[in-house]
């Protein structure tokens, strides 16, 4: 019996669950976890094994939410962090496609097999799909018993490959975008099957999966089996795209421009306690303008009136989900944990140019571009917010999405759990998406295979903060045996506990930044500690080698030369 279970049993939770020997067995891989030695972090199973919702958002900065430091409104979202935790400290990897592999599998991306985005490079590494070395959260929680659904974004898997999406990959419900759809406009996946376009005139994405986990919740309530649903908003990701009375609640907010608002960001995040006060705001990004340098102030204040927009709405969402939750009272033994899948994205949308022409479901041409021209908003716009935006998104931190510095790799993140968490409080802890497999097995009760459907799995990298998350130690208690890494795009990093090391290019030097003192990563310090900094870099060589990353350049990006 583990501790978590000891505990729990003593403070009268619930009396033990059955374990893994249960009646709703569903496949070979069950039976198999039953024989399998525990995991690192791994348990026997918890008393009253709690319900588990975890929330993602896409591309959203780490100032993002108001409970962060934003004036951007999100009350359901700042409510779970007053009543749960923030966590300061939280990290994923610098793309979405990586993300949600990682957060998917307890794996690094290139051992899941999706090592850059969902094309085939060439090598298993970077095959684009979650190879057979691995289970999904679906299927690893489905041997423990609990019903798994999925409503969003997947993005682990090309559209054609429908043998790799979420109904063969463990999950008992789906509902996901499929393709290269709008907020307005998207092909659908459902429980296997591709669909057309929505035929409701009041479709819109977000509101789409919103309903979609709401109605596997209300099923799964039914039933006596605790459940895992998997909330992948697409919010607030490119295309800038908001019914136009959600758009019209910022009208004239961000009439100050990026500078101000960056600066007024800064002083939140410090009064409101999720960063250190004495870390350095970071200098702007390399690519952008001074507010009173730039013109068409009316289209850039539209821009992030629209992108803010989009946030608003996932959070009202929550706040439907989390009420749900109350109504059908099993809020109390309901995890629910929010993030986001990378840092804020600074990328034009100019390859989106296929969406030239197309004719939206309001009988109008597409006119996708960042054209000043061309207010966001409608279903026949296509823009993003830009680098000006994102660096403010970001703040304090420097650099965005695809980029290894904190900017690209740093989350909001809120843990709530009522009754359990002690609520109220900030956690420090260094955690990665690669944590969340084993923790949410301990929660569970679950022992990690190390085999299925004939293929050796290989053994989660994650770390479990279960003991944490169940409120049975402190915020901040939490600390990692092993270092992290990351790479994308040639981009790298390696982190303990108080360093980094991190550098833009594949044959660049690396810098060295103490985590404790600068965060926001101001002042390299590797001609200062070079031992520090070898030592990180040669183990950063190392996870490569044992990971399968490749050597990345412009010309044939991951590809075998």
């Amino acid at each position: 019996m583990n501790e978590i279970t000891r505990r729990r049993m003593l403070q009268g939770t619930g009396a033990l669950a059955a374990g893994l020997a249960l009646t709703s067995c569903r496949d070979e891989a069950q039976q198999q976890s039953q024989q399998s030695p525990q995991t690192p972090g791994g348990s026997q199973a918890v008393a009253k094994r709690p319900n588990i919702v975890l929330v993602l958002a896409d591309d959203i900065g780490f100032s993002d939410l108001g409970s962060f430091g934003a004036e951007i409104a999100t009350p359901n979202l700042d409510r779970l962090a007053a009543k749960g935790w923030r966590m300061t400290n939280m990290h994923n990897n610098p793309r979405c496609c990586p993300s949600r592999a990682s957060l998917l599998t307890g794996l690094y991306p290139t051992q899941a097999g999706v090592g850059c985005m969902t094309s085939n490079q060439g090598t298993p590494a970077y095959q684009g799909y979650l190879n057979d070395q691995c289970l999904t959260l679906g299927q690893s929680l489905g041997q423990a018993g609990y019903r798994t659904a999925i409503s969003g974004k997947w993005h682990v898997a090309p559209p054609k490959r429908l043998d790799v999406w979420p109904a063969n990959r463990g999950f008992d419900k789906s509902f996901c975008e499929y393709g290269a759809g709008t907020h307005f406009d998207t092909r659908r996946y459902i429980d296997g099957k591709v669909y057309g376009d929505s035929t409701d005139p009041n479709f819109y994405l977000t509101f789409a999966v919103t309903d979609h986990a709401i109605s596997y919740i209300q099923e799964f309530a039914k039933q006596p089996d605790p459940f895992f649903v998997y909330v992948a908003y697409h919010a607030p990701h490119f295309p800038l795209q908001a019914p136009e009375p959600a758009i019209a609640a910022y009208h004239g907010k961000y009439d100050m421009g990026w500078d101000a608002l960056r600066q007024q960001r800064y002083e939140r995040t410090k009064s409101v306690g999720v960063i250190d006060p004495a870390w350095r705001l970071s200098a702007p990004a390399w690519e952008t303008t001074r507010w009173d340098a730039t013109g068409h102030h009316a289209w850039e204040s539209r821009r992030m009136e629209v992108y803010a927009a989009q946030i608003t709405l996932m959070d009202q969402g929550i706040g439907k989900i989390v009420a749900t939750l109350e109504q059908e009272g099993i809020a109390d033994n309901t995890v629910i944990l929010f993030l986001g899948d990378n840092g804020a994205c600074a990328e034009d949308p100019k390859f989106n140019h296929k969406h030239n022409g197309e004719i939206t479901r309001d009988g109008l041409p597409m006119r996708p571009g960042n054209l000043p021209t061309i207010m966001p908003g409608p279903s026949n716009t296509f823009q993003s917010y830009g680098v000006d935006w994102a660096n403010a998104s970001n703040t304090p931190f420097r650099k965005f999405k695809r980029w290894t510095e904190e900017g690209g790799i740093s989350t909001p993140c809120v843990a709530y759990w009522p009754g359990t968490l002690a609520p109220g409080q900030t956690d420090n802890s260094l955690i990665h998406i690669i944590d969340l497999m084993p923790t949410f097995m301990e929660l569970a009760g679950h022992t990690y295979p190390s085999s299925y459907g004939g293929y050796a799995l290989l053994p989660m990298q994650g770390e479990s903060f279960a003991s944490m998350l169940a409120g049975l130690s402190p915020p901040s208690s939490f600390k990692r045996r092993n270092h992290l890494f990351w790479e994308h795009l040639g981009h790298r990093a390696a982190r303990d506990e108080e360093w980094k090391v991190v550098s833009n290019h594949p044959t660049g030097p690396f810098q060295l930044f103490n985590m404790y003192d600068d965060r926001t990563e101001t002042i390299d310090v590797s001609s200062k500690y070079p031992a520090k900094t070898n030592e990180l870099a040669g183990e950063w060589q190392a996870w490569k080698v044992r990971t399968g990353v490749r050597t990345w350049n412009r010309k044939t990006k991951y590809r075998p030369a």
